[in-house]
Formats: C-alpha cells, sequence, structure tokens
C-alpha cells in the first residue's frame, strides 16, 4: 500500500494512482528528509520555516570548516523540529575542493539516520545541492 509521493514526481508505473509512490516506511523517511534538505524558507505555505535553506550557503566564498559546522547545525535543527523522530548519525558536507567531480557552488549533504524508537531501522539520504 503507498506510503507517500516519491520525489521528483513521476508517473506511476503501477496500478495505484497516477504519481509514483513509496511502499514502506523507511522509503517514506527518506522522501520526506531529501524534501526538507531540498526546501529553502518561504516555499511551504503557512510553514515559512521549513526546510534547510541551504541557498543561503550556495554562494560563500569561504568554502571552510567554518561554513560545513554552520550548514550542520542547520541541519541538526531542522532535523529536531521537523523529524523528530529521527537521529542523526551521520552528516558530510562536500564542495568541490572534497569532490572535485562537483561543480564550484554546488556542495554535497549525506545524512546518515535512524529512528529513534527502532534504532535497528535506518539510512541514508544523499543529495547535491
Amino acid at each position: 500500500m503507498p506510503i507517500g509521493f516519491s520525489f521528483p514526481f513521476q508517473v506511476s508505473t503501477g496500478s495505484l494512482g497516477y504519481f509514483e509512490c513509496t511502499n514502506d516506511e523507511l522509503s517514506a523517511i527518506a522522501q520526506n528528509l531529501r524534501s526538507l534538505m531540498v526546501t529553502n524558507w518561504g516555499e511551504r505555505v503557512m510553514n515559512s520555516n521549513f526546510g534547510f535553506n541551504m541557498i543561503e550557503f550556495i554562494f560563500e566564498q569561504a568554502r571552510d570548516d567554518e561554513l560545513k559546522s554552520r550548514i550542520a547545525d542547520r541541519a541538526i535543527d531542522q532535523v529536531k523540529t521537523w523529524m523528530p523522530y529521527l537521529e542523526l548519525e551521520t552528516l558530510n558536507v562536500l564542495f568541490q575542493s572534497d569532490d572535485p567531480s562537483l561543480d564550484p557552488n554546488e556542495m554535497r549533504l549525506s545524512i546518515g539516520f535512524k529512528l529513534v524508537d527502532r534504532p535497528d531501522v535506518g539510512g541514508t539520504v544523499t543529495e547535491i545541492i
């Protein structure tokens, strides 16, 4: 049974509904976390502070450990606020200096998580922003 939408929206290959959906809890949580990661403040009606607001950091000139720390603090704060049922295990921020395959104004954010109530269930979400 479908739980939530898969992003980006795709036409369903199954017979249930028009859009492709997640079919298990872990996939739905990963999609929700991915959505939180790529959303900027003000994009959600009635939730103006929903999202990581990574656009604030995209054009920073100094790509150093201090910026990585600010991004990590933002991510931790937003996950605590909007997804309190998750516990973050790992959080990696990579810039072009760390990974030459990235463009100069891109960053790769990778978050490893587990469920607070079921620590044996978890996953990783990676997004290029």
